[in-house]
């Protein structure tokens, strides 16, 4: 019995977009598409790493404000005389304050450019058979 070997496609993962050892199996694949399907992914593509972006951001800014407001709610602490450990629940308060912004603002931003410029949200193309 002879073995057919069947030349596939390379397999496409949506994390593969972030490993830059498989770029090449990426661009070859969106290649293949046709152009509407190249113009949603692409769509999709940018989005997804817009959204990281900003949330990597979020996730910055969040460790400074808790390190400044520790440092902040210390020197509260040692300042003031009585019960004043509420202090240190504020940077923590900040910081899911501002985890939650920064993920509404991505998801946001995510959104409106998953929108077409005709305003109504882009759909999936059919595959072609």
């Amino acid at each position: 019995m002879a073995q057919e070997t069947k030349r596939e496609a390379p397999s496409v993962e949506v994390d593969d977009v972030f490993d830059p050892r498989k770029h090449d199996d990426l661009a070859k694949a969106v290649a293949r598409l046709s152009p509407e399907q190249a113009a949603y992914f692409l769509a999709k593509l940018e989005a997804a790493v817009t959204k990281r972006k900003i949330q990597l951001t979020g996730y910055l800014v969040a460790m400074v404000v808790w390190l400044a407001g520790m440092i902040g709610a210390l020197a509260y602490y040692g300042t003031h005389d009585g019960f004043v450990g509420w202090v240190f629940l504020v940077p923590f308060g900040l910081v899911g304050l501002l985890l939650w912004g920064f993920g509404r603002w991505s998801e946001k931003v995510a959104e409106s450019i998953r929108i077409t410029a005709g305003g109504a949200p882009a759909e999936k193309p059919a595959a072609e058979p």
